[in-house]
């Protein structure tokens, strides 16, 4: 070449301090220590950041200089062509002038982008990972629609960013037409608020908030909203929602819960949650292989009408230890517990006993031990005893002594027989017939019943020593639990599982109620179907019915999934249980659907009916349009249910998110939008 220059040509490549290039032909001029570069040219700062030009003058470290007919590239995901990129002397700062930025694909037959922003100039900062936009026009499908003298984005790379977040546009009945608009603040490394004011035209006025932070041994998250809406006589209206998790010393956990909102109906209203009862807890625990302790305050809050949270033990102590170990003269396993308990009812109404409260002691020991005989049986035997104490005040009507005590001791053996069966193509089947007799004490002084209201007879605790789910109630009698379980493994690639069982007693207890199957001398049978066909169709039924075919449950789930469709659908139908509090039969049908529609459509659907009522719980439709470089949902609800201070509502939804800025808002990578729209 000339005196003092050096030209290479052909595929050349470059590699200087992380940075690499190629290009068609490089001139090295030593006078001025610069390089000229014909293209095509590439030019990679890293894995993220990729610089495509037609020529390109640049200085010898390749970190400063201009490029012409350039395009930047970020991440993958975010272009940027320019009549002309330079670059700082650092490499920091990249301007690119008489900008197109877009992430949509751009088709051969269709040049415009579904969107693109046109500006006079971007200035990328690749230290703080921001981009500036100077003269800023927004245009959708070619036509322009906002227009901003400046405005600065976050590039693709970046996880966590300050700024504005896509708005959200809703209709309500109840509400009106209204706007969120979300505000994203880092504090720092590990802190975050996010600000959502919420305005709507019947006059609403909310400002919602959520605060995060991360510790070195844990993280806790704050959701919350502060309302005016005139819709009831308080002034304001809102709620708090806040949950932790700590790592302390010793291996112990420290977790914490915190629900409360300012009157029954505001969740619902704004679509916060559908609980009708919130709980507030404080705990620390530990547990390892051999050992359980843990600790505990709950708070409860009920928003249903029907209850006071005066007369409901709204406030629940425990503290409680498990050891698990195995006794060296007679082998098995053995377990022992304690537990420390107590509740409290804010009213004051000893005369009925509405206001009691309770502190309870509880110490508990179980054994068991089985056995394999050469015919196949297995045999278990199963023993354990419960000590209970209790102190009870404000319920002299019902406990005018004021302590019980009382023993349960409880005697298990269990007897099995698994029969294993391999047919053709490798099927396995597996047959096991199971007796289990249990043998407790006949009745049991009263207790106060506040840990087993509800009772659930299933496939989980058919062969269980008792059905309650707390202390305070003990199954009694001695009874036969008996069934048969059955399991067809195809590895074709689908799984069959049928359960069939019930409860045969000595004597009816009168402990359950009709509703439950598990009344009478004979509970009702207990038939479980469970069924899988190749990960795609999952099918779980449950049904309890007695000898004339009257079933008092009966429910079904269905769930299938495919790459087009997901769908998810559930049939319930519960005899009418008064002292369960269902005074009618329930008999109601679920239905959560998705369908791909097109290469970017996505439609839903949503359905909850009462075929006892002939009413619509809740309703739904919506869809959602998700390409590479955009995002559109728009959805339709519809609620029927009403109390005497909220009425059904229909609420309409809109959102619309560009996609390619910030790393949390990469939209879908790798897919690309096809070239008809």
């Amino acid at each position: 070449g000339e005196t003092g220059t050096l030209t290479a040509k052909g595929n050349v490549e470059v590699f200087y301090d992380g940075v690499q290039l190629k290009a068609g032909e490089i001139r090295y001029d030593q006078t001025d220590d610069s390089l000229s570069i014909n293209g095509p040219i590439t030019l990679r700062d890293d894995e993220t950041t990729v610089i495509f030009a037609d020529f390109a003058e640049l200085s010898s470290d390749l970190q400063s200089g201009l490029l012409r007919g350039a395009r930047l590239v970020l991440d993958e995901q975010l272009q940027i062509a320019a009549t002309e990129i330079s670059r700082s002397s650092d490499g920091r700062f990249v301007q690119a002038y008489q900008t197109v930025a877009s992430s949509c694909t751009i088709c051969a037959e269709n040049p415009v982008p579904l969107w693109q922003i046109r500006s006079k100039r971007v200035i990328h900062d690749t230290q703080e990972r921001q981009l500036y936009f100077e003269q800023a026009q927004l245009r959708v499908l070619g036509v322009p629609v906002v227009y901003l003298p400046q405005i600065r984005l976050p590039d693709p790379t970046l996880e966590r960013s300050s700024g504005f977040l896509a708005p959200e546009l809703s209709s309500d009945d109840q509400l009106g037409t209204g706007i969120k608009i979300p505000y994203f603040h880092v504090i720092d490394e590990s802190r975050d608020l996010t600000l959502t004011p919420y305005v709507t035209s019947g006059g609403t006025e909310t400002l919602e908030a959520r605060y995060r932070q991360a510790f070195v041994n844990g993280a806790i998250e704050v959701n919350g909203a502060l309302t005016f809406d005139g819709l009831t006589p308080d002034a304001y209206r809102g709620y708090v929602f806040a949950e932790g998790t700590f790592d302390v010393a010793h291996d112990y956990t420290l977790t914490f819960d915190v629900e409360t909102t300012s009157d029954p109906d505001y969740l619902v209203t704004y679509g916060v949650s559908d609980l009708d009862r919130l709980t507030s807890r404080l705990a620390l625990a530990r547990v390892d292989r051999k050992h359980i302790n843990q600790a505990e305050i709950i708070a409860f809050q009920s928003l249903r009408e029907s209850e006071d949270n005066r007369f409901l033990p709204t406030i629940l102590t425990s503290v409680s230890t498990t050891r698990r170990f195995a006794p060296d003269m007679i082998g098995g396993v053995a377990t022992v517990d304690a537990e420390v308990h107590g509740h409290y009812r804010r009213g004051d109404d000893a005369a009925t006993g509405l206001s009691r409260d309770v502190a309870r002691v509880g110490l508990s020991a179980q054994w068991e031990r089985s056995w394999l005989w050469n015919t196949g049986l297995v045999t278990r035997l199963h023993a354990e005893g419960h000590l209970d104490h209790y102190q009870i005040l404000q319920d002299p009507l019902n406990f005018a002594d004021e302590t019980v005590t009382r023993v349960t001791p409880i005697l298990t053996f269990e007897a099995r027989i698994p029969m294993a069966k391999a047919t053709t193509g490798g099927v396995q089947h597996l047959l096991e017939p199971i007796v289990q007799a249990v043998f407790t004490r006949d009745t049991l002084s009263d207790a106060p019943n506040e840990d087993s209201q509800t009772v659930d007879f299933d496939e989980g605790n058919l062969f269980s020593t008792s059905r309650f789910a707390g202390r305070d109630v003990r199954e009694t009698g001695n009874r036969l639990n008996i069934g048969v379980n059955y399991t067809r493994v195809d590895p074709a690639g689908w799984d069959l599982g049928l359960t069939l069982g019930r409860v045969v007693r000595d004597a009816d207890q009168n402990q359950f109620n009709a509703g439950t199957g598990l009344d009478g001398s004979s509970s009702d049978w207990l038939a479980a179907v469970s069924l899988d066909v190749q990960d795609r169709l999952q099918l779980a039924h449950r049904a309890l019915f007695d000898d004339q075919l009257s079933f008092a449950r009966s429910e079904t789930l269905l769930r299938y999934t495919d790459p087009r469709y997901s769908v998810l659908s559930g049939f319930t139908w519960l005899e009418a249980d008064a002292a369960a509090g269902r005074l009618l039969d329930t008999s109601e049908w679920s239905l959560d659907a998705t369908v791909a529609l097109a290469r970017d459509w996505t439609g839903q659907v949503d359905w909850r009916y009462d075929f006892e009522t002939n009413d619509a719980s809740t309703a739904g439709v919506g869809l959602s349009y998700h390409s590479d470089c955009v995002r559109v949902d728009f959805n339709v609800s519809r609620r029927f249910t009403a109390t005497t201070t909220l009425r059904p509502a229909t609420t309409v939804g809109l959102t619309f998110e560009l996609t390619g800025f910030g790393a949390g808002n990469e939209g879908s990578r790798g897919q690309r939008r096809s070239c008809t729209f």
